[in-house]
């Protein structure tokens, strides 16, 4: 709604500022308080209608009224209604809120509100902020929020939404609970929330459960970043960049991750042409653009392990994210062991296997996992936990392995076939390459006569009878075991 009409400019105040009064028969247009658009003689500013001896105008800032010497003067006006109110923004991206909008909207300190910066009728950002009410003595309390520095040069219109932090809480289970404890919190849409803990916040998932991100937290145990402040995973393998992406993407609503490769030249490959390359292989394979690049020489040791396209770092700088995942971590290690939780516990294990295991030795199909001296006693315990037979070695003075034998991957197959290596297929083709040629698995699936102890333990472990006839047990665990070396692509 836009009105024009002409008017003389009155003295505001004894500083300069002048002020205009709306029409007597305009009045009803607009009310106490409304946020309006003003030109006069081609300038434009916001103000406020506020009711000044006995009518209800607009104040004309001094640097207008004494440029123009518009005092007493009569002018065409122009005011347009505005959806928004008009406040100075800080070089520090502070802005301090109108006291009748915090009246109205009810604001207090630690209160989370949307805030949308306005140009030209749209909105040209949008952020998520913390009030902060600073009191004065014998003054009331002023609440400011910060906004984005960026557009300090920028004249804006801004709205402010209140967010409720009661609104679905009844809907949250005992670990997000747990989880909102010592943050300042508030719910933004039916299943995200938005949480303040350090400067810079997160929006998260209301609903997580450790039955879904278990063996991602296994992944992420083995190949995160735990402690410092910026969250960070490695990826190995397309399978697994694209997984971990996924579901740091479900955990964390605004994620916004930065990529780096992180690769050995050992063809000296001129790094400009390499990075190229690199580049255009993750884009096409996993959908991403890299940020950054370290190169490393090569040191002229085994290339056994080194990966052709090199591994992917996801990280993004946020203390909030690091505290999380640590959260998560600490809990789901905590319930798999309180609760004696095998099927966490097998998750867990599958997922650490990513990042930390191997299929060991061209001959036999064990598969074993690397730690340092700090997680060893966890490996442990988790292994005791999924019931799943080991052996540990100190390899140097900070290195230990954990070794699961080949019988013993045969003996709980069924709970691990479905996610071993299942994202890092080098590694689940070697692990099925050395389970083909162990006497266990050759009886299991064709006529091949192991020896006498591999018999005693087929019949031990109901694979074989008496007589040591393969048992129905033990020809679909055959079956299963077929089935997975002929999908791996083993003749």
């Amino acid at each position: 709604m836009e009105l024009k009409f002409i008017s003389r400019i009155r003295k505001g105040n004894n500083k300069g500022t002048g002020f205009i009064y709306l029409p007597k028969d305009k009045i009803n247009l607009f009310k106490l308080d409304d946020w309006v658009r003003v030109t006069v003689l081609k300038n434009k500013f916001f103000a406020k209608i506020i009711s000044y001896s006995y009518g209800l105008g607009v104040y004309v800032p001094k640097y207008i009224t004494i440029e123009n010497n518009l005092i007493n003067k009569e002018v065409e006006i122009q005011i347009e209604k505005v959806n928004g109110f008009y406040t100075e923004m800080y070089s520090d991206g502070r802005i301090y809120i109108p006291k009748d909008i915090v009246k109205k909207q009810k604001l207090n300190h630690n209160d989370i509100v949307l805030v949308k910066g306005i140009e030209n009728s749209k909105v040209v950002y949008e952020k998520f902020s913390k009030i902060h009410a600073t009191k004065r003595k014998n003054r009331p309390a002023e609440c400011h929020c910060v906004f984005d520095k960026t557009f300090h040069t920028k004249e804006l219109l801004f709205q402010i939404e209140k967010q409720s932090h009661e609104t679905g809480k009844e809907r949250l289970n005992p670990l997000m609970i747990q989880l909102l404890k010592g943050t300042d919190y508030a719910f933004i849409s039916k299943d995200s929330i938005i949480i303040f803990k350090h400067k810079v916040p997160a929006i998260i998932t209301s609903n997580i459960n450790y039955s879904e991100i278990a063996f991602y937290l296994g992944a992420y145990f083995a190949d995160g970043t735990k402690k410092g402040n910026s969250w960070a995973i490695c990826a190995s393998t397309f399978e697994q960049a694209k997984y971990y992406l996924k579901t740091h993407n479900l955990l964390i609503r605004d994620s916004k991750p930065e990529f780096t490769i992180s690769y050995t030249n050992i063809y000296n490959i001129e790094q400009g042409e390499l990075k190229r390359i690199l580049a255009e292989i993750w884009q096409k394979e996993v959908g991403i653009k890299i940020d950054k690049f370290r190169i490393r020489k090569s040191t002229g040791k085994s290339i056994s392990k080194w990966n052709k396209y090199g591994t992917l770092v996801i990280r993004e700088h946020r203390q909030t994210l690091l505290d999380l995942y640590n959260f998560l971590l600490k809990g789901l290690i905590k319930e798999i062991l309180s609760q004696r939780n095998k099927k966490l516990a097998i998750d867990f294990l599958c997922g650490i296997m990513e990042g930390d295991g191997c299929a060991s030795a061209t001959e036999r199909g064990h598969i074993m996992i690397f730690t340092n001296k700090d997680e060893i006693c966890v490996l442990e315990d988790i292994s005791n936990t999924a019931q799943i037979k080991f052996k540990t070695s100190k390899e140097d003075r900070n290195k230990y392995s954990l070794r699961i034998g080949a019988l013993e991957i045969l003996r709980n197959f069924p709970l691990l076939k479905d996610k071993i290596f299942v994202l890092y297929p080098k590694r689940k083709r070697a692990l099925f390459e050395r389970l083909k040629i162990v006497g266990a698995t050759k009886f299991l699936i064709g006529d091949h006569e192991p020896t006498s102890w591999v018999k005693t333990w087929l019949k031990n472990n109901d694979f074989a009878a008496e007589n040591y006839k393969i048992t129905k047990k033990g020809l679909k665990l055959g079956n299963v075991l077929l089935k997975e070396i002929n999908k791996v692509g083993i003749k």
